[in-house]
């Protein structure tokens, strides 16, 4: 289970992050140039014209950088510039405007924490708020009456809590989103669609590096009489049993993929053929010991086939299916490699 969590956590992590949400929207790149340009720009010439030089630098400096920042976006490149630095800039330039105009300025602090929870991954987001949360309290104390600092400060740290809500929530349902598009819901397992790549993946390797992977075609026995007999409810029992028995017994870097009705095969980087073979063994026993249906016993029968440098992928899947074939024509329950002498 370790592979989905951390494939989950990749993915999570650019899911929350602005850059990777933008990228490839011009439309939304246009917005944030023009709200940048139509708010600050006049800001940054204002106080140049009354001579607050420092926060007009500041202010100039925060436009450069999202300015270069959306560029990048917008080729496609990597953000040049840390989004960490640009918000310090920005947070460094509300301090600087509360300070020197007074409590009339807090209200910049509002949309700036709004737009820092959406910008910014979920912890750093945090951090800067609750920069922003003490410089507002600190100067709101300092410039205005008791009732009127706590108002502020107490509203300010409101608008944190339940805008941090609405977008935890929201990232919890694009990784709702997200599990659905690469897994089976029903087991748990990776789906067809995520298998191309891993095999590619592999082969590429094998070519290159000569780095062995295997890959293991699974079939519940009699699967089909199984839903006849017992019914489908219980077949679907029968698949997530089955497959929580695979993900607990494989390994960490192996990958589990459900690809037809009871047929999954299971993906090894890294592996000899030998060692293939005492795997796929060890799955059948565990599998045919666990008493899945009372006085029915569940097995499976499994093909194995190894990396070669020259084939691609449609063929290394073929000559598992073939193997698999080959153990069930044998009388199933039983696990057989296949290995081509004309492609070694």
């Amino acid at each position: 289970m370790g592979k989905i969590k951390r494939l989950q956590h990749a993915l999570s992590e650019k899911d929350n992050d602005a850059a990777f949400l933008l990228q490839g929207s011009k439309k939304t790149l246009f917005v944030i140039l023009t709200i940048v340009c139509v708010m600050f720009v006049p800001l940054a010439i204002k106080n140049i014209l009354v001579e607050n030089y420092l926060l007009a630098c500041l202010l100039g400096l925060f436009i450069l950088l999202v300015i270069i920042d959306v560029l990048a976006l917008h080729r496609g490149q990597v953000l040049p510039i840390n989004k960490n630095a640009v918000m310090t800039i920005l947070v460094a330039s509300l301090g600087i405007t509360i300070n020197q105009i007074g409590a009339s300025a807090i209200y910049w602090a509002f949309p700036m924490v709004i737009s820092i929870i959406y910008i910014l991954p979920f912890r750093s987001s945090l951090t800067f708020n609750g920069i922003i949360l003490a410089i507002v309290t600190f100067e709101a104390f300092i410039k205005t009456d008791s009732a009127s600092a706590i108002r502020a400060s107490v509203a300010l740290a409101l608008t944190i809590i339940i805008s941090g809500l609405i977008i935890l929530h929201i990232n919890r349902l694009k990784q709702n989103l997200i599990n659905e598009s690469i897994r089976d819901p029903m087991t748990n397992a990776f789906n067809r669609r995520q298998l191309g790549s891993h095999l590619s993946n592999c082969l590429a390797q094998k070519q290159c590096n000569d780095i062995d992977s295997g890959i293991l075609m699974l079939d519940i026995d009699h699967f089909k009489k199984i839903n006849d007999t017992f019914g489908h409810s219980t077949g679907d029992m029968v698949l997530k049993r089955v497959t929580q028995l695979l993900f607990k017994h494989i390994r960490e870097t192996d990958l589990l993929f459900r690809v037809g009705g009871e047929e999954f095969l299971l993906l090894m980087h890294n592996i000899d053929s030998h060692t293939a073979k005492q795997v796929a063994e060890k799955l059948r026993k565990i599998i045919e010991k666990e008493v899945i249906i009372d006085n029915h016993p569940i097995t499976v029968s499994i093909g194995i086939s190894m990396a070669l440098a020259h084939i691609d992928d449609d063929n290394w899947m073929r000559y598992a299916d073939h193997a698999l074939y080959d153990a069930k024509e044998s009388g199933r329950n039983q696990i057989k490699m296949h290995q081509p002498l004309s492609d070694y």
